[in-house]
């Protein structure tokens, strides 16, 4: 500052002009500064104001020119001390100012904050209130339900009514996983095995909530299976069935739509000449139909739309209808020599029948056009009793004249399920990377090519998402597709060339029913009965029409 600049000016020229008269005033010099001493206890502006009186008492000792200097020089520092403490007093003002303000803005901040406690106190007395209503509501409900119903049934009844579940779907598990927001893209993965020693060509293992299960597949006799378990087209149609199913009752429980039974319907009918080579440019999957038979109170327009919606957005359609990335991967090493039933068999060749084979090859040939088609269908069932212990679909799946089997699938509990089976996805693509290992090793057969091992890792991208029909956008294009990025990563061990083993997965991706279906648009068709079950007349029919054409 400027006034310290003055300070320290003033400061130098006293002592210049004390060293000028130091001789003649040195006595006086010495009872001044003895005056000063003595004032030592005062502080601040007084204390100064002290010594700069004393100074001028000291100057009138002195010579008139150092008298005239030292008076001069006193009153310049008393005008300096005076304006900094003005500028003290200013700025302790300030301090007191900004002090205030400090203490009011904290004071109006802790009102805000004890009207917020306040209002929120009120709101919890509020809610604790309506609880007690509502549990109060709840016992009259409960004792007037005793008329009715035993202790049990109304213990469900009241599970389901504070799970919000309708139709066997928690539709309020559905509207929490909405709200979340949650990324639920997964990746769903399975292993599969082909067998050379065993009555079934191939299984897997899917894994739920409670269990897991060994799922077992083989081909027909007709192409050289033994006919000991369902084929991977009855998976598929089995998957598809379920999806579609699934689907459709998940429409109708989040728009309210009570269903008493439900029964699907699924047919896929297959170019049998494409599988055995006769004809290599046809459609190797010709229709897909599904039919769906309700009954319900509810109105039959809202049915019939929900099926609608149901045909736009089920995941495993929009599979059928759209074009899947797909990838294929196959690792060979050196091949183990172990027994097999080809062993001593000249009729058996990678656990497939190439008798069986070769017959209905020539047969396939000679009859032409009415022979050419095989229908594999499923019935299943839904269960909408609301059980939390069973699955919600379930079918069974005839495999031979006396054996059949049964299949299970449930939902995910995020999306409305328990989760006491596997889910449609596993199940669907466990029947596409089955009918691809079989479609291989049948390739294989025909080219005379003995594997030695032949096993497969696949999997699918499933956006979960996009598993929910309210949360997609139909009009958007590709805005509910669902499953992407397939991929296939085969293991085989042959003696043979790898030239020759990559023309035989290609023969075998060329020949599978899931690879076309990824690829390819197929002809879909989709049907409801409301409150009219599927009389005999038309499953006598539907079975008569897929014995003809096998």
């Amino acid at each position: 500052m400027n006034s310290n600049s003055d300070a320290e000016n003033f400061f130098s020229d006293l002592s210049d002009s004390t060293e000028h008269s130091h001789t003649s005033t040195n006595t006086n010099i010495s009872s001044s500064t003895t005056k000063s001493k003595v004032r030592t206890n005062k502080m601040g502006y007084d204390q100064v104001l002290d010594i700069v009186n004393s100074i001028s008492q000291t100057s009138e000792e002195a010579n008139e020119e150092v008298q005239t200097k030292i008076k001069k020089d006193c009153n310049e520092m008393k005008r300096l001390l005076k304006v900094i403490r003005e500028e003290v007093v200013e700025k302790t003002k300030h301090l007191q100012t900004e002090k205030t303000q400090i203490l009011h803005q904290d004071e109006q901040k802790l009102k805000k904050t004890k009207r917020k406690l306040k209002k929120k106190t009120s709101e919890m007395k509020d809610i604790v209130h309506l609880k007690e209503e509502l549990f109060r509501e709840n016992t009259r409900l409960r004792r007037k339900l005793k008329e009715f119903l035993t202790e049990e049934e109304v213990s469900e009844v009241a599970k389901n009514l504070q799970q919000f579940w309708i139709n066997h779907i928690n539709v309020g598990k559905i509207r929490q996983t909405l709200e979340e927001k949650k990324n639920l893209v997964r990746r769903e993965s399975l292993h599969l095995q082909w067998f050379f020693n065993k009555r079934h060509q191939f299984e897997t293992k899917l894994f739920h909530s409670k269990d897991s299960i060994t799922l077992r597949a083989d081909t027909s006799k007709n192409i050289g299976g033994h006919g000991s378990a369902p084929t991977p087209v009855e998976m598929i149609a089995f998957s598809i069935g379920s999806q579609f199913c699934h689907t459709f009752v998940h429409i109708c429980s989040l728009k309210g739509l009570k269903l008493k039974e439900l029964y699907v319907e699924s047919i896929i009918q297959t170019n049998m000449k494409r599988v055995l080579g006769i004809e290599e440019n046809e459609p190797l999957v010709t229709m897909i139909k599904l039919t769906l038979s309700v009954k319900t109170d509810a109105n039959e327009q809202k049915i019939k739309e929900a099926c609608k919606e149901a045909e736009m957005t089920c995941p495993i359609i929009q599979f059928i209808k759209g074009t899947i990335h797909c990838k294929t991967k196959i690792s060979e090493k050196k091949p183990m020599r172990f027994q097999s039933r080809s062993e001593g068999n000249s009729h058996v060749l990678n656990n497939i029948y190439t008798k069986n084979l070769k017959k209905y090859h020539n047969k396939i040939k000679k009859q032409g056009i009415k022979a050419e088609l095989k229908s594999s269908v499923v019935h299943g069932s839904w269960d909408c009793t609301n059980n939390l212990k069973t699955s919600q679909f379930k079918a069974i799946v005839n495999y031979s004249k006396r054996e059949s089997a049964v299949w299970e699938t449930d939902t995910l509990p995020e999306f409305g399920g328990t989760f006491n089976a596997p889910t449609n996805f596993q199940l669907f693509l466990a029947g596409i990377g089955s009918c691809y290992m079989s479609r291989i090793a049948l390739a294989a057969t025909m080219n005379n090519v003995k594997l030695d091992e032949l096993s497969l890792d696949c999997g699918i991208d499933v956006d979960y998402s996009k598993f929910i029909p309210e949360n997609i956008h139909v009009k958007e294009k590709n805005g509910n597709q669902c499953l992407d990025n397939l991929e296939f990563k085969f293991k085989i061990l042959s003696s043979c060339e790898s030239k020759l083993l990559k023309k035989i997965e290609q023969q075998g991706a060329n020949k599978c029913l899931g690879i076309f279906i990824a690829k390819n648009s197929v002809p879909l068709s989709v049907n409801i009965h409301v409150n009219e079950t599927l009389d005999e007349k038309y499953l006598l029919d539907s079975k008569k029409e897929s014995c003809d054409i096998m």
